[in-house]
């Protein structure tokens, strides 16, 4: 057969040798990760690397295209693909049915194309490769899916894709866990920018830069993987809001703040604020779910976080108004059973959303362009995610409404508790705003 003509770049090279099984490939917008997902799966075809597994005849040498939608299949990846695998079909017309997407090699072997809304066709399939491509916009399902269809064969998955503008904030995509927070052994990741692709017009990126705003750049051009969306309810958290290893301060007003949850995850906040400079310090957190109180868990898990900083005395703790409902099983609130049980009794107050957080904002940078809220990046990573990633319902581009939507919360509304209870300076005794609680 003839040869696979593809001139790889300095950053597709890594890709293209990699050994590993499991390849992430995340370049900015044009940066030619498609062209390396769709070169590489057709090298896996050819080459077939882990041949042996498929030997017996039983199951035919197999390798899957996956994109998100059917639309996207056809007209991106499939085609994409086929731009370099034409070498190695017989006859094009007759090798590869349009309606299917079922491609046979001129060895006989086969590769599908799947889309990632119809998961089903993946069940009972015994796969050599897959490639899904646009990974940042498919379920977290289809690639744990793909896992499972190549694991008896020592197979490989590859997944490419670009940020782009994202309504959520990236690190909680399921693509940074896997690839860049808790990456495994049999796992890389590679990254580059759209400008590391010598054939993106200079011009054209030039051009992107004067006409975006830089956020929606980093997202779209530079893989940066903590821009905030531009729905964002704190569109004005940046760099000068975040410090590294903050040491505790005896002589500062130490708070504990707590958003109760259990299902969904609790957010304990540990904050120490500054009355002579009015800044605010968010060191340490608990952001988990299915924290158990009523046995004495959660005490001990804030006990550890106060030993381990030398926290002498706490001067304020604070919580939602929620605690207050009764436990089904117990009878008591968890307020109650802190009165009763640590002798610890809560600062809570009903407040609407709208009212706490412009008061927030007003610490992240208030008009005179001051900041005075500070989070601890190495101990409050997850607080961090969630106060980036906090959003207003969005739809073409447009907020629909005033009230966040309720994912990935839980740390923001512990801030605003503290906030509304321990800074508000129009604060009256039993002041009640009307709106959405909690």
């Amino acid at each position: 057969m003839n040869d696979l003509v593809f001139r790889p770049f300095n950053k597709q090279i890594p890709v293209l040798t990699s050994e590993k099984n499991i390849i992430g490939a995340f370049a900015g917008k044009r940066g030619g990760k498609t062209e390396v997902g769709a070169v590489k799966s057709a090298l896996f075809q050819e080459q077939k690397p882990n041949k042996e597994f498929f030997s017996s005849g039983i199951d035919p040498y197999l390798g899957i295209i996956i994109a998100p939608t059917t639309d996207m299949l056809r007209r991106l990846s499939m085609k994409k693909f086929l731009a370099y695998a034409r070498p190695f079909i017989n006859d094009i017309n007759q090798d590869y049915n349009k309606s299917t997407f079922e491609l046979t090699w001129h060895d006989g072997s086969m590769v599908y194309g799947i889309s990632a809304d119809k998961p089903q066709r993946l069940e009972g399939v015994k796969a050599a490769w897959i490639w899904i491509d646009e990974v940042f916009q498919c379920k977290e399902e289809i690639y744990l899916e793909a896992l499972a269809r190549i694991a008896d064969s020592d197979g490989y998955v590859i997944c490419t894709g670009s940020l782009g503008v994202q309504y959520i904030n990236p690190k909680l995509h399921w693509a940074h866990r896997y690839f860049k927070e808790q990456p495994d052994s049999d796992t890389i990741c590679f990254e580059w920018k759209s400008s590391d692709n010598p054939y993106f017009p200079t011009k054209t990126l030039e051009r992107a830069r004067s006409n975006l705003d830089p956020k929606t750049y980093r997202a779209m051009f530079e893989i940066d993987w903590d821009t905030i969306p531009q729905s964002a309810v704190y569109s004005d958290l940046d760099a000068d809001n975040f410090i590294k290893n903050y040491k505790y301060n005896p002589h500062l007003h130490t708070y504990i703040s707590i958003d109760w949850g259990y299902a969904h995850p609790m957010a304990v906040l540990f904050i120490q604020y500054d009355p002579t400079t009015d800044r605010v310090f968010v060191f340490d957190e608990i952001v988990e779910s299915k924290i158990k109180i009523f046995d004495g868990t959660l005490m001990r898990r804030i006990q550890n976080k106060m030993s381990a900083h030398g926290i002498d005395h706490v001067d304020g703790w604070v919580c939602d108004i929620a605690g207050n409902q009764e436990r089904e099983q117990t009878g008591k609130s968890n307020i109650t059973f802190f009165e009763e049980t640590y002798s610890i009794y809560f600062k809570k107050r009903r407040t609407a959303i709208q009212y706490g957080i412009p008061l927030v904002r007003s610490y992240i940078r208030d008009g005179m362009g001051r900041t005075r809220l500070f989070f601890d990046e190495v101990n409050c990573p997850k607080t961090i995610d969630q106060h980036k990633m906090y959003r207003y319902p969005e739809k073409d581009g447009m907020i629909q409404n005033e009230n966040p939507i309720k994912e990935n919360d839980d740390s923001c509304d512990a801030l605003r508790y503290f906030v509304v209870n321990i800074l508000d300076k129009t604060l009256h005794t039993n002041t009640t705003s009307i709106g959405r609680m909690f």
